[in-house]
C-alpha cells in the first residue's frame, strides 16, 4: 500500500528529519544535533524553504540581466531572460534553489566523493568511481569545449553559486544538509559536466561481457552462445529494417580463453558489482519513443511521444522548465546540474530519447609480471601503466589511499587477482553538450542531425518530429568498429585495443518520413540481422523486443492516430509476450486431466485479453507461470555447471533475464522437443509442454499460498508494486510501495519485477497544432515539506498530463531577478 501523506504538523516532520540521521545508509557517526534543533537556523526553519514561492524582487550577484520566473500551481517555472547570458544564470540560480542537494549528490557519487558525508559504506562506490574514471573524464571534457560552451557553463555556475549563498545566509540550506553537517562546495564546470557523465554512465556502462565470459567459463562457450545468442531468436522490429548499401569485413581475431583465473577474478568483480548504488551499472533497458507523420494523425501535423525509463526516486531524476530569450526558446525537461534541457521541444522541433542499447564497454585482461612491477604486456613490450593517486576521505573512518592503474584499453577495474582493462565510450572525450546546445537552436531534420553528428555517448535513439509534419529517428552515437570477433566476452589487451574505428554517421541506423507514416523505437535492436556491423547481443545489450512489438503493432493497426491514442499507448498495460505465449500455453492443457485450481487457471487465462490491470487475476497467475517456467527449464543447466547467482546480477534466472525469456519463447512454439527441457542429471526427456504444465501447477499452488484459496482475489496490484524511494535513503521520504498495473515488457514499463523502482520518468506528447501534454512521477522541489515534493505522481499514477508548451501558464508567483543597482 502506499505510505501515510507526509504532512503532518511540523513538530512530527521535525522529529522525522531529525530521526533521519540514524537511518541514513552508511552514516557512522550521528552529528550535532544543536544546531539541528536551533528555531532560527537549524530544521525548525524549514517551512521557509517549504513553503511555495511569492512574487518578489531579487538581486542575485553577477546576474548578467533581468530574468522573470513565473511559478505555476504545479511549480514549474517560466522563464523569460533579456538574454541567453542571463538565461543560462537564471537556469542554475533556479535548479540550485529547488534541487541543491540532488545535485550535490550526483556530483559527489559520479566524483567519488559520498564516503565523506555518508561514511564508510559507500567506499565501494567511492572506489569504483575513481577507478571508472568519471572525474577525468569531466575534466577533459569541459576543456575539450567550444569557448561559447565553456561559459555557458560558467555563467550557469555563478547562478548555482548565488543561489547557495542566498541558502546559506539565509539558514535555508536544505535539511539533509544540515542533518549530515556539512556545507556544499562552490560549483563549478566540471561539476556539471560530472553530472552529465554520470547520467551517460546510468544509460551506458554495463558489465555484460564480465557475465558473458563467466557464463564461458561455467557453461562453455556454444552452449553459452545457444542461450545468449549474438542475433535473438524471436521476432524482432527494427526501425530501420535496410536494406542496407555499404558493406563490412567480417572480424576474424580468434575467441579468448576464459581461464579459472580470469574467472576468479570476474567473479569477485560481479560480486562487487551488486554493491553499488541502483544506477551505476546499466542493467535494465530505457524507454520508449515514436513519432506520427502529419498524414497519418488526425491533427494533420506530426505528434512526438516519449517516455524515457530511469530509476524512479524522490526528487526525481528530472526537472521541468519553460525557458525563452531572444534567439532560443525551448520546454522539456533537465537533469538538476545542467543548464539544458534533454528532452522536450522549441518552436519547430519535438525530440526525445531512448537508449539504443548497443555494446558501449568492452573488456580486457592485461597481462602482468613480477619481473616486471608497475607494466603490463603490449604488443610483446613491457610499457608502464599510467598512475593516478587519490585520498578518499570516508566519514567515521580512516582516510582510503587508492592507486588507480590505467592502460592503453583504459582502467584496471578489477580489484583482486588478473587485472582487467575497461574500456567505456562515456570515458572518451566529447562535445556532447555541444550537441545538445546545437539541438536547442535547430529547426529542421537537417540541423538536427547535424548537431548529433558530434554525439558520441551515451549512443541515444533520438526521436524527431516538426511542425511540418515531417518526422525521424537517429541513432546518435559512437559505435566501434572491432577487429575481435567476440567482443562481448573480456578480450586480450596484450594486442592492444580491439577498437579499429568508428561507424561512419551516415551509415548508423536512422530513418526519415518512412512510407509507414511512423518511426518508433523501444530499446529493440534497431537494424535487421543483415546490418553488416557489430552492434551488440541479445544479452542485455538490446531489450527483448516486446514493447517494440506492441507499439509496432498499434501505428499499424491505426490509419490515423489520435493525440488521445497516442497517450492510450503510453499507459498501455498490454504485455505483448503473453498475447502470444498464453494461447500456447492453454493449448498445452488440452485432453489433460488438471487438479480444480489448474483447471480454473486455464480458463481464467484462456479469456485474458494480456492486460495486466491492478485487479486482473490472469495477471498474476501469467506473470508467476512465466518465472516458475524460465527457471524449470533453465536453471538445472546453470546449477548443474555452477554458475554463480551474485545477488542482483543480470546472471540470476528469472522471466527479466533477456534473452532466456526469448529463448523459451521460441523454444515454446518452434522446438518444443529441444534438449534443453531436459535437465542435463535426468533419465526422462521432457518437452516445452510438460515443464510448462508443470509451471502452471507450480504458480497455482504458490498463488494459493501468498494470497488464499480464492482465484478470484489473486489481483495483480496485490503481488506487484510500484516505489519511488527517497534519495536520502529514509524510507519515510519515499513514495510507496503501491500496488500497480504494467510489467517489465508493458509499454508502460515498470522495471524490476515485482517490486519497481524503474519506469518511465517523463511522459510527453507534443502534437504540432494541438496542446501538448506530459508529467513525471515527482515534483519539482526536494524538499518534503513542500506541497511540489510529489505532487505529480497521483495523476502520473492514473495516466493523466497536464499541459505542456511554450505560452504562458497561470501563475501563483513571480520572481523578477534583476542586477543590483
Amino acid at each position: 500500500m502506499a505510505r501515510r501523506p507526509l504532512l503532518g504538523t511540523l513538530g512530527i516532520i521535525v522529529a522525522l528529519l531529525a530521526l533521519a540521521v540514524l537511518q541514513l545508509r552508511g552514516i557512522a557517526t550521528v552529528p550535532p544535533l544543536g544546531s539541528t534543533l536551533d528555531p532560527t537556523t537549524g530544521a525548525f526553519n524549514l517551512g521557509a524553504r517549504a513553503a511555495l514561492p511569492t512574487s518578489a524582487t531579487i538581486h542575485p550577484a553577477g546576474i548578467p540581466a533581468a530574468v522573470t520566473i513565473s511559478y505555476s500551481t504545479q511549480g514549474i517555472p517560466d522563464l523569460h531572460a533579456s538574454n541567453e547570458r542571463a538565461l543560462w544564470y537564471a537556469m542554475g540560480y533556479l535548479e540550485a534553489r529547488n534541487r541543491l542537494f540532488e545535485m550535490d549528490l550526483i556530483r559527489r557519487e559520479a566524483g567519488g566523493q559520498l564516503s565523506a558525508v555518508l561514511g564508510p559504506s559507500y567506499l565501494t562506490s567511492d572506489l569504483f568511481e575513481l577507478r571508472l574514471g568519471l572525474i577525468r573524464t569531466a575534466e577533459a571534457n569541459f576543456q575539450a569545449l567550444p569557448s561559447a560552451d565553456k561559459e555557458i557553463l560558467e555563467i550557469f555556475s555563478n547562478g548555482v553559486n548565488a543561489a547557495r549563498a542566498y541558502d546559506i545566509s539565509h539558514h535555508q540550506l536544505p535539511v539533509e544538509f544540515r542533518l549530515l553537517n556539512y556545507t556544499p562546495a562552490p560549483w563549478t564546470p566540471v561539476d556539471s559536466m560530472l553530472v552529465q557523465g554520470y547520467l551517460t554512465q546510468t544509460l551506458d556502462y554495463s558489465q555484460n561481457p564480465v557475465d558473458y565470459s563467466i557464463l564461458v567459463g561455467h557453461l562453455g562457450f556454444q552452449r553459452t552462445m545457444d542461450l545468449f545468442p549474438v542475433i535473438a531468436k524471436n521476432q524482432q522490429e527494427p526501425y530501420d529494417p535496410g536494406p542496407y548499401h555499404f558493406h563490412h569485413t567480417t572480424p576474424t581475431d580468434p575467441p579468448t580463453t576464459v581461464t579459472p583465473s580470469l574467472l576468479d577474478s570476474l567473479q569477485s568483480l560481479a560480486n562487487m558489482s551488486t554493491k553499488l548504488p541502483p544506477g551505476a551499472i546499466h542493467s535494465f533497458s530505457n524507454s520508449n519513443n515514436w513519432a506520427i507523420a502529419g498524414d497519418k494523425s488526425t491533427t494533420g501535423n506530426a505528434i512526438v511521444a516519449g517516455d524515457p525509463h530511469l530509476n524512479q526516486t524522490l526528487p526525481a531524476v528530472w526537472y521541468w522548465v519553460n525557458a525563452h530569450a531572444p534567439g532560443v526558446s525551448f520546454a522539456g525537461v533537465t537533469v538538476p546540474g545542467l543548464p539544458i534541457i534533454l528532452i522536450g521541444r522549441n518552436h519547430w522541433i519535438a525530440w526525445s530519447e531512448t537508449d539504443v542499447q548497443n555494446q558501449s564497454t568492452f573488456f580486457y585482461q592485461e597481462t602482468t609480471s613480477k619481473a616486471h612491477p608497475g607494466d603490463y604486456l603490449l604488443r610483446g613490450r613491457w610499457v608502464p601503466f599510467t598512475d593516478y593517486d587519490y585520498t578518499v576521505q570516508v566519514k567515521g573512518g580512516t582516510s582510503q589511499h587508492l592507486v588507480v592503474q590505467t592502460t592503453t584499453n583504459g582502467p584496471i577495474i578489477t580489484i583482486h587477482g588478473v587485472k582487467v582493462a575497461v574500456d567505456w565510450m562515456g570515458a572518451a572525450v566529447s562535445k556532447d553538450f555541444a550537441s545538445l546546445m546545437g539541438i536547442l537552436h535547430a529547426t529542421n531534420w537537417r540541423q538536427f542531425t547535424a548537431a548529433l553528428s558530434i554525439w558520441r555517448a551515451p549512443s541515444q535513439n533520438f526521436v524527431f518530429g516538426d511542425r511540418h509534419g515531417n518526422i525521424g529517428l537517429i541513432s546518435a552515437g559512437d559505435y566501434p568498429i572491432l577487429r575481435a570477433r567476440d567482443p562481448w566476452l573480456v578480450m586480450n589487451g596484450n594486442d592492444g585495443t580491439r577498437i579499429v574505428g568508428s561507424i561512419p554517421n551516415s551509415e548508423i541506423p536512422q530513418s526519415y518520413d518512412p512510407r509507414s507514416g511512423f518511426v518508433f523505437s523501444a530499446n529493440q535492436r534497431p537494424v535487421s540481422a543483415d546490418y553488416p556491423y557489430y552492434l551488440g547481443t541479445s544479452f542485455n545489450f538490446f531489450s527483448n523486443g516486446y514493447r517494440a512489438d506492441e507499439i509496432h503493432s498499434f501505428l499499424t493497426a491505426h490509419q490515423r492516430v489520435t493525440p488521445t491514442e497516442v497517450a492510450h499507448l503510453q499507459n498501455s498495460v498490454t504485455d505483448y509476450l503473453a498475447t502470444q505465449l498464453v494461447p500456447w500455453l492453454v493449448r498445452q492443457f488440452n485432453g489433460v486431466h488438471s487438479t480444480p485450481a489448474v483447471e480454473e487457471a486455464v480458463t481464467t487465462l484462456r479469456h485474458w485479453n494480456g492486460s495486466m490491470g491492478t485487479t486482473s487475476t490472469a495477471a498474476s497467475i501469467w506473470w508467476t507461470f512465466l518465472g516458475d517456467d524460465i527457471s524449470d527449464t533453465f536453471e538445472p543447466w546453470f546449477r548443474y555447471y555452477h554458475v554463480p547467482e551474485p545477488s542482483g546480477s543480470s546472471l540470476v534466472v528469472n522471466q527479466l533475464n533477456a534473452p532466456l525469456v526469448e529463448d523459451l519463447q521460441y523454444l515454446d512454439i518452434n522446438d518444443p522437443a529441444n534438449p534443453f527441457f531436459t535437465p542435463p542429471t535426468s533419465r526422462f526427456h521432457r518437452d516445452a509442454g510438460t515443464v510448462a504444465r508443470e509451471a502452471l501447477t507450480q504458480a497455482v499452488a504458490s498463488l494459493a499460498r501468498r494470497l488464499g484459496d480464492q482465484e478470484t482475489t489473486w489481483h495483480w496490484d496485490r503481488l506487484h508494486f510500484r516505489e519511488f524511494p527517497s534519495l536520502s535513503g529514509v524510507a519515510g521520504l519515499g513514495y510507496g510501495p503501491r500496488g500497480s498495473s504494467g510489467d517489465a515488457w508493458t509499454v508502460d514499463a515498470a522495471d524490476g519485477g515485482l517490486l519497481s523502482e524503474a519506469g518511465p520518468s517523463w511522459r510527453m506528447i507534443v502534437a504540432f497544432g494541438d496542446r501538448g501534454v506530459a508529467i513525471y512521477p515527482g515534483g519539482q522541489s526536494e524538499n518534503p515539506l513542500s506541497s511540489w515534493y510529489e505532487n505529480q505522481i497521483p495523476d502520473w499514477f492514473d495516466g493523466h498530463y497536464l499541459p505542456f508548451g511554450l505560452g504562458p501558464q497561470p501563475s501563483i508567483a513571480t520572481w523578477r531577478l534583476e542586477p543590483s543597482r
